[in-house]
Formats: C-alpha cells, sequence, structure tokens
C-alpha cells in the first residue's frame, strides 16, 4: 500500500532475462555476484548521465587524460568486462560446439570456425564487447521502458 520505486526491481528482472541469454543461466536475485554487476551498472548509468559523463560522452581522448570523477566510470567498466571475461573462461572449458547453450557458446563455436581467417569479426575482444554491449544497453533501455509503460498506466488508470 505504499510507494515505491522499482527501478532497481525492473533492472535486475531484465539484466536476469539478458543473463539467460548470454550466458545461459538466471541469478538469484540476492546472489553477491549479480547484486555486485548491478551496482556497477547503476553506477555506470549515473555517471554517464552527469556533466562529466557527457563531457566524457563528447571528447573521451582528451577527458580519457584529465583528472576527475570521471575516471571512475573506467573502473567500472572494467569490472563488468572482467565479469563477462570470466564468464567466458567457464564456457569455453565446457564448450560443446555441437549443443550451443547461449550466445557466448554460439560465438565461442563461430571462433573456432573461422580460427584461420585472419580477416574474421569473431575474436575474443569482440566477443567481450559484444555480450558487455547486449548486457549494458539491454538491460538500460528495455528496464526503462518498462518504467515508462508502468507510468503511463498509473496516469491512466481507465487504460490499466
Amino acid at each position: 500500500g505504499a510507494p515505491f520505486d522499482p527501478t532497481f526491481m525492473l533492472s535486475c528482472a531484465v539484466s536476469n532475462v539478458i543473463c539467460s541469454i548470454v550466458f545461459g543461466r538466471r541469478y538469484d536475485y540476492k546472489d553477491k555476484r549479480f547484486l555486485s554487476l548491478m551496482n556497477n551498472m547503476n553506477n555506470i548509468f549515473e555517471m554517464m548521465n552527469s556533466h562529466w559523463g557527457q563531457l566524457y560522452q563528447m571528447f573521451p581522448n582528451i577527458l580519457y587524460y584529465l583528472p576527475g570523477p570521471h575516471n571512475r566510470i573506467f573502473a567500472e567498466f572494467d569490472a563488468l568486462k572482467a565479469f563477462v571475461a570470466e564468464e567466458v573462461k567457464v564456457h569455453q572449458a565446457s564448450l560443446d560446439p555441437s549443443s550451443p547453450q547461449d550466445f557466448i557458446d554460439c560465438f565461442l563455436s563461430k571462433m573456432e570456425e573461422e580460427k584461420n581467417n585472419p580477416d574474421s569479426s569473431f575474436h575474443m575482444k569482440n566477443l567481450i564487447t559484444s555480450t558487455f554491449d547486449l548486457f549494458l544497453a539491454g538491460t538500460e533501455t528495455t528496464s526503462t521502458t518498462i518504467r515508462y509503460g508502468l507510468l503511463l498506466l498509473l496516469k491512466n488508470p481507465k487504460i490499466q
């Protein structure tokens, strides 16, 4: 009966769906690694929406070398990429090319197919970056869209 902010809950739900597609498994909402991951993402979005974050988006080559609070974002990005890289290592160890279970398995299989092609886009850096992008961009846009839909429903009880 009391008001609440569904932002974090929606982000967790959306992230878990993306995790099931990308990593092949869902996380418990109390899992420390998952909560740390969600915290990293929230910090990134918060920083990217600040004045420093907007300046960084316009002038990344310059601001990369300047001191300021925008530099914290690099640590957050590194933490997320480390999480993804760890998941990739786990997938490499258990990969069955005849039965891919998720996005990472499919990408690893394609990497193996094209290992002799020097112009292939299927390499480790692209795998980590693509997975990172799917996870980060997919979570924010989808949860924001659902939140906006909930707001519209609240403002229009007859349609609700």
